[in-house]
């Protein structure tokens, strides 16, 4: 029987007296199917996934799925309500203290509460975060075992590295759950835009996975990066951008500038932030004036030079300058099948450009990271 529930995981009483709890939606269809979960607001200034949550509980409905989805909306409630990426009690980022412990510091204590309540029985997982407060953000991040996932989501531009220690999806995917990480949205700009596309995406996965009629709707072209690069500075201050939204998924050439940081004092101009790459691909940028710290996320771009990138097209070839690519390391990856299972699906050389290059008047770092 189709039916949509809630409950509450009990975490932890507080020192307030009052007792914390995951919140959990499931939604279970009426015939069989996979489990998927999703989860929202592990970092706590990442509110649109959770937004793109409260749409999916009021769009889907239990008679047309085959399965169940599960779904957690808030998985660090402290963190909410201070609007921080880190918890504030003990300033730990959830995010990099899985599987917890159980006697540990409270995040840890709440890490391995989602790893024994909530992970167990899970087939699939999609783990949503956002820009935060400042930066915006548009790319999915493919692990190991869910490249078809990654590419039916939608989004174009899809990053397949190496996922940080401490993780959920590392976590999960050691537990052999395919899971993807969803970076979408901040900022508080273009959020209807960034719920939609978050909405479709959802919608998407959940037909890849044969849990709804249909088949994915996704761009006619999608970019693969190996790598990504991180552009923080080295002062604080206001960084001034001189690229916005529209820049975002977009190419730069090498050298344009991205941003000034201005002292907000004495209005001089502290340091400058350039593109570093010959070709650089910006998946996340501050589109406005915005309060920076000495090594914030900037902006995020694929490295080129040692970048590996191919381009997903569907119907037809484009050119791109390369190298020949050796099939065999993606066959083993798994992008086999997701070719086996997407006609269109081409791999197009290995994009390289011969210099890289960071220029400004600080000593801004370069960083090779994603930013889950």
């Amino acid at each position: 029987m189709s039916e949509r529930t809630y409950r509450e995981i009990p975490i932890t009483t507080l020192a307030n007296g009052y007792s914390l709890a995951l919140p959990v939606h499931e939604i279970t269809g009426d015939r069989p199917g996979p489990t998927l979960g999703m989860t929202a607001l592990i970092h706590g200034d990442e509110l649109l996934p959770n937004i793109v949550f409260r749409r999916l509980w009021q769009e889907l409905d239990p008679a047309e799925l085959r399965g169940k989805l599960i779904m957690i909306p808030v998985a660090n409630p402290l963190a909410l309500e201070s609007f921080t990426r880190n918890t504030p009690q003990d300033m730990s980022n959830l995010n990099r203290v899985f599987p917890g412990v159980a006697d540990g510091m409270f995040t840890e204590q709440l890490a391995h509460i989602i790893m024994e309540e909530f992970v167990p029985g899970l087939d699939y997982l999609v783990d949503w975060h956002a820009g935060g407060t400042f930066p915006v953000v548009d790319y999915v991040f493919m692990s190991p075992g869910a490249p078809t996932l990654a590419h039916a989501f939608g989004l174009s531009v899809i990053y397949d590295g190496p996922i940080f220690e401490g993780a959920l999806a590392n976590l999960t995917e050691k537990q052999g759950i395919p899971t993807i990480i969803i970076e979408i949205g901040g900022g508080a700009l273009r959020d209807a835009l960034y719920i939609e596309s978050g909405l479709r995406g959802a919608f998407n996965v959940m037909k890849e996975l044969d849990m709804l009629d249909g088949d994915p709707t996704v761009p006619d072209e999608q970019i693969l990066v190996k790598q990504l690069a991180t552009i923080r500075p080295s002062m604080g201050g206001v960084l001034y951008p001189e690229v916005g939204l529209d820049h975002l998924g977009k190419v730069v050439p090498g050298g344009s500038v991205l941003g000034r940081v201005i002292s907000p004092y004495t209005f001089e101009e502290i340091e400058v932030l350039e593109a570093p790459f010959e070709r650089s691909l910006l998946v996340l940028v501050r589109a406005t004036p915005t309060r920076v710290n000495p090594g914030d996320y900037a902006f995020m771009a694929p490295i080129a030079g040692q970048l590996i990138a191919e381009s997903i097209l569907h119907g037809e070839m484009k050119k791109v300058e390369s190298d020949a690519l050796n099939p065999a390391r993606y066959e083993a990856a798994g992008l086999a099948a997701m070719k086996a299972q997407s006609p269109g699906f081409t791999l197009v050389g290995v994009a390289r450009t011969s210099t890289n290059r960071l220029r400004s008047k600080g000593a801004s770092s370069t960083s090779i990271s994603s930013k889950v």
